[in-house]
């Protein structure tokens, strides 16, 4: 009996012992893979400032992360660019919350107050920054007069894409689009304040890639994006999905021939399946063509009406030969869709240079997702972005 008294402690802290160690071995291993994470961006999401300099006036790079919370009803888009052909930077905060704060703000600067290199994915514009931790993308965007600013930390949850190149749009030697993403699921937490409202968020669905290259706006190109991750519904703990989607679509400018195409399917934490060029079909439909000046968020300009439709529905298919295969259907409307401008310099035959402009439509929208991936079905819906960009550039007009 005495025995048996004995043991009963040491048994149990022995029980004690192995449910602490296991819980430290799972601590240590997601604390690893998040550190191979971050030093894997460390290398692949670096700067990529011209070696050239008759490169730069080609020159165009820039991180973009976005967020979204349905429960809220928010939604968050930012970038920190840089441009050779204006030698200016900027950063953009688009923010959705679903009351009267939505809206843009927009700072633009000389390229030569950003600080960023070769060495590191860090950059420091003005007031905003992004800074690569051991826990994630510490991301700060601040306005220039302090009313609007967004506070947050991006975790990776999943390995970056394998990098992306395009050319075949211009006839000027060297342009070319690269593209990686970075982490196409990630935790997000942080804040958005709004002239003093405060947005909290919680392990949010979160995004970030990086695009960078030599190319005009001018040039004849157009492309599709578009991003979207299973929702926590119905899982277990913080878990932001098992799933998550990107593809990228680089096309002409009238959009009548696709040049280069790529979608990844992440499952966890490694990408699942990949689909090119012909084996992805995307197609465009239920077109709004306004019917009055289109006012350009930050620009103070109006386009000309209907230079630049928008398509409310998207239908993507893609297909292997391994048998993996989705159906993709995504629904926007016109009040969460943003015509964002980007500048095209013009030089007329006198030498004069003005400036027309294109447009990216920035949309929030809802994603079906239904297919099969290795052989199990996938199927799911949940909010998620899509840009389109065709059409010519066009002067601005007046109201």
């Amino acid at each position: 009996m005495k025995i048996k008294e004995i043991l009963k402690p040491v048994i149990f802290v022995l029980f004690s012992l192995l449910a602490v160690s296991g819980v430290a071995l799972g601590a240590c291993q997601n604390n690893s893979q998040n550190n191979s994470l971050i030093g894997e961006l460390s290398t692949v999401d670096v700067f990529h400032p011209p070696t050239d300099s008759s490169m730069m006036p080609l020159y165009n790079e820039w991180h973009y992360f976005n967020v979204i919370d349905e429960e809220q009803n928010l939604s968050i888009i930012c970038t920190f660019k840089l441009n050779g052909v204006f030698n200016s930077s900027s950063v953009l905060l688009g923010y959705d919350t679903g009351d009267e704060n939505s809206n843009a703000s927009f700072g633009s600067y000389p390229i030569g107050i950003a600080e960023y290199s070769s060495q590191t994915p860090n950059v420091t514009i003005a007031n905003s920054t992004v800074r690569l931790t051991p826990e994630g993308y510490s991301v700060h965007v601040e306005s220039d007069d302090g009313s609007t600013v967004f506070d947050a930390l991006f975790k990776p949850e999943v390995e970056p894409s394998p990098e992306f190149n395009a050319s075949g749009f211009s006839t000027v030697p060297g342009e070319v689009i690269n593209w990686i993403v970075a982490s196409s699921k990630m935790k997000v937490n942080g804040e958005l304040s709004v002239n003093g409202k405060k947005y909290i968020l919680k392990n949010e669905r979160g995004y970030h890639d990086h695009n960078w290259g030599y190319w005009s706006w001018g040039d004849d190109l157009g492309w599709d994006w578009g991003q979207v991750t299973q929702t926590k519904n119905g899982l277990n703990g913080n878990d932001v999905g098992k799933y998550s989607i990107n593809f990228g679509n680089i096309t002409d400018a009238g959009y009548t021939q696709s040049l280069r195409s790529v979608l990844n399917i992440w499952k966890n934490r490694e990408i699942a399946a990949t689909f090119n060029d012909k084996e992805i079909q995307i197609m465009h439909s239920n077109f709004i063509y306004v019917n009055e000046p289109v006012p350009m968020p930050y620009l103070g300009a109006y386009m000309p009406a209907g230079s630049f439709p928008l398509p409310l529905n998207t239908d993507i298919l893609v297909s292997s030969d391994s048998g993996d295969r989705l159906n993709i259907e995504f629904t926007t409307t016109s009040e969460h869709s943003t015509p964002l401008p980007v500048s095209v310099p013009t030089i007329d035959e006198n030498g004069n240079v003005t400036l027309k402009y294109r447009v990216i439509w920035e949309m929030i929208g809802t994603y079906h997702v239904n297919g099969e991936i290795d052989g199990k079905p996938v199927s799911y819906v949940a909010d998620g972005f899509m840009e389109y960009v065709t059409g010519d550039s066009v002067s601005p007009v007046s109201q």
